[in-house]
C-alpha cells in the first residue's frame, strides 16, 4: 500500500513539482461537474473564478502582475453547509485527503483537501467569515461554476488590510463586470447597498477600499486610459448607490461610534 501523501502548503512545494495552471482550471471544472451529478453544489472563487468569468481578459489579468510564478495556489470553493457530510466522501472518491487539523480548528465552517494532483482545495460552507462575513446561503446558483460577481467583489471589499493583489482583483471585476440591479446581470448594486445600509463596519471598510481602488488605478501600467476611466466610473456608480441607500437605525447608531471602536472581525488563518 502506498503511503498517504503529506499535506504541504503550496508555497512549500518546489516549482518543478508544481501543477501547471491548466491542471487547476481543468480540475476545478471537473469537480464542479462531478459534484453536480450527485446534487452537490460547488462554486469556485478567487483567480480561477475570474478566469472562468472573463476569458477575454486573461492576458490583461496576467499583465497586471497579480499572479505569481505558480499562478494558482489552490482551488477555493463555496458550498452549502447541508452538503458538508456528503462532500467528504465525494472528495475521497476523487482521490483527495481531508486535512484534519484545519477541519478541527474551523468547527466545520471550512474543509481543506489535498492530493498529489492539486495540493490544496479549500471549501467554505454557507459563509466566508473574515473581516466582514459574506453569506452564500441561497446565492450559489447564479452561475454554473462560480460564486456571483457580486460576492467576488464583496470578498475583496471586506478586507481591512487590503493589498495590491486584492486591489487589482477588484479592478478586474469592476472593469470586466457589468454593474446592474440583479445578480444575473453582473454586480448587483442593490444587494451591495442593502448590505452596507445595515452594517456600518462593512460600509466603512468597503467604501474605504473603493477609494483605494480609485487612488491606485492610475499607477497600474497594464491598464489603458479608457480602462482606467471605466473602473473610475464603476467605482463612482457603486459608491453613489451605497451612499444614497437609506440606512438602518443599527447603522446610524454604530456610525456615531465610528473607528474609535474596532469595526471588523480580527481573524488569523489556521496555518
Amino acid at each position: 500500500m502506498l503511503p498517504e501523501p503529506r499535506f504541504r502548503l503550496p508555497k512549500d512545494i518546489p516549482i518543478e513539482e508544481y501543477p501547471k495552471p491548466e491542471a487547476y482550471l481543468e480540475e476545478a471544472s471537473r469537480l464542479i461537474e462531478e459534484a453536480g451529478k450527485l446534487g452537490l453544489v460547488l462554486r469556485v472563487m478567487g483567480p480561477i473564478a475570474l478566469h472562468f468569468y472573463f476569458p477575454d481578459y486573461i492576458d490583461l489579468y496576467r499583465n497586471l502582475e497579480r499572479l505569481g510564478e505558480r499562478v494558482f495556489t489552490d482551488i477555493d470553493y463555496a458550498s452549502y453547509g447541508k452538503h458538508r457530510g456528503k462532500l467528504v466522501p465525494f472528495f475521497e472518491l476523487q482521490g483527495y485527503h481531508l486535512e484534519k487539523r484545519s477541519a478541527m480548528l474551523s468547527g466545520g465552517e471550512r474543509l481543506i483537501f489535498f492530493s498529489n494532483r492539486i495540493p490544496m482545495i479549500d471549501i467554505f460552507f454557507d459563509h466566508l467569515n473574515y473581516n466582514h462575513p459574506i453569506d452564500y446561503r441561497g446565492r450559489l446558483e447564479f452561475h454554473p461554476q462560480c460564486v456571483s460577481l457580486t460576492d467576488l467583489l464583496l470578498q475583496k471589499l471586506q478586507i481591512v488590510q487590503i493589498n495590491d493583489k486584492d486591489l487589482k482583483d477588484a479592478m478586474m471585476l469592476l472593469l470586466a463586470g457589468r454593474i446592474g440591479e440583479n445578480d444575473n446581470d453582473g454586480i448587483n448594486e442593490k444587494y451591495v447597498a442593502k448590505l452596507m445600509s445595515d452594517d456600518w463596519g462593512f460600509y466603512y471598510t468597503s467604501t474605504q477600499n473603493l477609494g483605494k481602488v480609485m487612488n491606485a488605478v492610475d499607477a497600474v501600467k497594464a491598464l489603458s486610459e479608457e480602462q482606467r476611466m471605466t473602473i473610475r466610473n464603476q467605482v463612482d456608480r457603486l459608491i453613489g448607490t451605497i451612499e444614497s441607500a437609506p440606512k438602518s437605525g443599527r447603522w446610524k447608531s454604530r456610525a456615531k461610534v465610528g473607528t474609535s471602536k474596532v469595526w471588523y472581525n480580527v481573524v488569523s488563518d489556521w496555518a
